[in-house]
């Protein structure tokens, strides 16, 4: 995860989680969270708060889980009001060092190609010497719980035409040939 890429960074030494697990509330301040908002379209981020569990992960490696809470200002898709949205999005991701010795053959298919099974955990993310960027991290998982559409609750779309059908379908049901009808003037002989 590179820096240039998000707009928040909260960076944390990795190898100070050793043994025990360490709480950590992550706060972006008020520029902090114009930054997030204007990177994401956003109206305006009013609360943004991740509380997490920093945890031991294999030999060098990190668990970042916990939850993000958010209040996010927005502008409805339909109405154009605007609104406020909350999130909750629940994090358990792992981290671990980058790691510059190949893949071990049992990771490999007798085709040489890496099998990747979709109802495993994902597999760890990358932390880059010895640093994880944590606000990074919110701002992916933010990312990626946003609607590209958001509509404010109970307004729904209407159609722009009050309840008038096309013009093409303006015929009353009884005046439209029925496909059985058709069909069994095919069945039947020719009248002469």
């Amino acid at each position: 995860m590179a820096n240039e890429t998000f707009p928040y960074s909260h960076k944390v030494n990795a190898a100070r989680v050793v043994d025990m697990d360490e709480k950590i509330t992550v706060t972006p301040n008020q520029g902090e969270r114009a930054a997030i908002a204007k990177a994401y379209d956003l109206d305006g981020v009013k609360i943004l708060v991740a509380d997490l569990v920093l945890k031991p992960y294999r030999k060098a490696g990190l668990r970042v889980a916990g939850r993000i809470t958010a209040e996010l200002e927005q502008t409805c898709v339909v109405s154009l009001e605007p609104f406020v949205q909350e999130l909750k999005l629940d994090i358990d991701r792992t981290f671990e060092p980058h790691s510059s010795r190949p893949r071990k053959i049992r990771d490999l298919n007798e085709d040489g190609e890496i099998e990747i099974d979709l109802e495993s955990l994902d597999p760890p993310d990358v932390i880059t010497d010895g640093v994880l960027d944590l606000g990074n991290v919110i701002c992916e998982e933010l990312a990626l719980a946003l609607d590209p559409f958001p509509r404010k609750p109970g307004v729904e779309f209407e159609s722009g035409n009050d309840g008038a059908a096309d013009p093409q379908d303006r015929l009353e049901e009884s005046d439209k040939p029925s496909p059985f009808a058709a069909l069994s003037a095919l069945k039947e002989p020719p009248k002469q």
